[in-house]
């Protein structure tokens, strides 16, 4: 394998920081897409060398696809293979890497070669430091939230793929998701809680905060996944739900990427969290630096 760079593209996401990380690796970036030809076309924009693009019918899930998405990569040569942290983009470098027989990563930010040596930096505790391994094997990793910004160049050529084998894979309805998904994408005001409450019985603050304003609850991805406190239905971020609330008031809430593409269409964002440098301060139009024990009863008995 060579120190080739392929982006893996199957779901409708931002790809800004898929395509920046894979370029400040100092190599050709090449594409393979596996879905409709404007999602090939808006990668080929991108600022990729080329685009093997693999034609996704609307009623088969790109999952199905994933053996002719591996040959499709391993045809490349690839010494680091990268992908959105997206649903169908998971299982897709899964098979890739079993393709690949590759060393696999995740919450990636950066990528550099070293020789024959691959450095991958991955985001860990709750993407509040960096960890940094190296293998000289390849590498498949799902990178850290994206972005909507894309840097416009001229058009990559998009190449079309023979269809291989096709897993027997048809979507045959869509369902209403979880309870407080439709909710969400329709309020007005969204009170969303993240890891800075440090008890469930905190929670109840929040909930008559909620109340006080008729709003609706949201959570962070870590107090679904972790602590098992809200339903998936109730995460806002990349890889979940975005909103566009007039209103978001965020509890204990650092505000790191991931999230906060997840509420960037807010008209107005306001911030209670007890940590001064939380980046969320620097994306609010308010700011309370406080105790949420004290500011958030304040707030309700006020709004009440």
């Amino acid at each position: 394998m060579s120190n080739n760079v392929v982006i893996i593209v199957a779901d409708e996401v931002p790809v800004g920081t898929l395509l920046a990380v894979a370029k400040r690796a100092g190599t050709d970036v090449k594409a393979v897409v596996a879905g409709s030809r404007a999602l090939a076309d808006t990668v080929a924009a991108g600022g990729v060398a080329s685009v093997a693009w693999i034609d996704v019918p609307e009623a088969t899930p790109a999952e199905a696809f994933a053996g002719t998405v591996a040959e499709a990569v391993k045809a490349l040569e690839p010494g680091v293979v990268l992908a959105p942290n997206a649903a169908a983009s998971r299982v897709l470098t899964g098979a890739v890497a079993a393709e690949l027989d590759a060393a696999v990563a995740s919450s990636v930010s950066n990528v550099a070669f070293e020789g024959d040596v691959k450095v991958v930096d991955r985001l860990v505790a709750e993407q509040r430091a960096v960890e940094t391994i190296e293998t000289t094997a390849p590498v498949v990793a799902l990178v850290a939230d994206g972005s909507d910004d894309v840097e416009a160049t001229a058009a990559a050529p998009v190449e079309a793929v023979a269809e291989g084998a096709v897993a027997p894979l048809t979507i045959t309805a869509t369902h209403a998701g979880e309870e407080g998904g439709a909710s969400l994408a329709s309020a007005n005001r969204v009170v969303g809680v993240g890891r800075g409450l440090t008890g469930k019985d905190q929670l109840a603050l929040a909930e008559a905060l909620a109340e006080a304003l008729g709003a609706e609850i949201a959570c962070s991805l870590s107090l679904c996944d972790d602590y098992r406190w809200f339903e998936h239905g109730r995460v806002v971020g990349t890889s979940t739900q975005r909103i566009a609330p007039r209103l978001y008031v965020s509890v204990g809430i650092s505000g790191q990427p991931q999230h906060m593409t997840g509420v960037r269409g807010a008209k107005t964002i306001v911030a209670i969290n007890n940590d001064p440098e939380a980046p969320i301060f620097r994306a609010c139009a308010y700011g309370i630096v406080g105790d949420l024990n004290k500011v958030v009863p304040a707030l309700t008995e006020a709004l009440s």
